[in-house]
């Protein structure tokens, strides 16, 4: 997985390059100096926005790979069903919120180098007070902010180039016209996890009966997905036939999630697995939140979905500072 984020990190940052910026620099915007003002843009531009998550990743590649085992082994210990929809949820919040805030963080990309070339701490002391690493940080700091100026705004302040800012304007237009349909297939997915819950559920007691009960996930995953790809079909070509239907069953589901929470508190399972009790409630209320309407309901919505992905997020950052007891 460490691997795996070497290789993203650069790639992320080059598409957003491409796909959402564009563009040329304003004082190179000639025949014979364009190729430089592409070279800042797709090539230069995009490598210093990676800069401290590459250098962080290299710096705590041990502590990173045991947090992803210890996300896995303890931390995410939830049914394949759940962890679609965090999943899901994850995933909206990388294509919305990443584009627009993690550039940012290049701004600290003289701190990361510094950090690599004098090590993380120093006779007991922390490298971020020393005198070098903070001269290192100012004097880098100039590059990244000329970029992700650029990347914000465009490179061509006098010209049509608008930056992201004018795409993420786009995309919370998107946003808010496809909001329904994104939530209500966020939605199906929590329902279908809530059945596969009370499945598991089933399971989870008899295993109290005897201990040699085994859980069939692979079943208990197949039968949600199976519900899934059924409700989803119906929702995204029956819509307006289909959609209050849809509604009886996110009630029934919703009162369904109400009793499992009881039934597993009162049978002493709310806790039995690492975070069940994140993961189910996060679920009803998500499925709560159906019931909003009106002004409330593109913000409720939009707001669950964000939740679900920083839920995501500090789970793994709870892993991650586990692992960082052990290095």
């Amino acid at each position: 997985m460490v691997l795996l984020q070497f290789i993203l990190i650069p790639t992320y940052f080059y598409l957003l390059s491409f796909i959402f910026v564009g563009g040329v620099i304003w004082f190179l915007n000639t025949p014979e100096l364009i190729f430089l003002s592409d070279f800042i843009v797709y090539g230069i531009g995009p490598l210093i926005m990676a800069v401290p998550f590459f250098f962080w990743t290299y710096g705590k590649r041990f502590q990173i790979g045991d947090a992803y085992e210890t996300f896995g082994r303890e931390v995410w210990r939830l049914p394949t069903t759940i962890k679609a929809f965090y999943g899901f949820n994850f995933l909206l919040g990388i294509f919305f919120l990443f584009p627009l805030l993690v550039p940012v963080v290049s701004l600290f990309g003289g701190y990361f180098i510094a950090v690599y070339l004098f090590g993380w701490r120093e006779e007991g002391k922390s490298i971020s007070s020393h005198r070098r690493t903070k001269i290192l940080t100012l004097v880098y700091l100039p590059l990244p902010l000329l970029v992700i100026i650029g990347f914000y705004f465009g490179y061509d302040f006098l010209g049509t180039q608008k930056g992201i800012f004018a795409f993420f304007i786009q995309l919370i237009e998107y946003w808010t016209s496809q909001i329904d349909t994104l939530y209500t297939s966020a939605l199906i997915i929590a329902d279908s996890a809530t059945i596969g819950g009370a499945i598991y559920l089933v399971y989870e007691g008899a295993r109290q009966v005897d201990r040699d009960v085994k859980v069939p996930e692979f079943l208990i995953t197949l039968i949600s997905l199976v519900f899934f790809i059924s409700l989803e079909v119906l929702y995204l070509f029956f819509t307006e036939s289909f959609e209050g239907f849809l509604g009886w069953i996110h009630l029934v589901v919703v009162i369904l999630g109400v009793l499992l929470l009881i039934i597993r508190y009162w049978k002493g399972l709310l806790t039995s697995r690492d975070t069940s009790i994140i993961g189910w409630l996060t679920l009803l209320l998500f499925q709560l939140v159906n019931f909003a309407s009106g002004a409330l309901e593109t913000i409720s919505r939009s707001s669950a979905i964000f939740i679900a992905f920083a839920i995501f997020l500090f789970l793994f950052w709870v892993a991650y500072q586990r692992a960082g007891q052990r290095y």
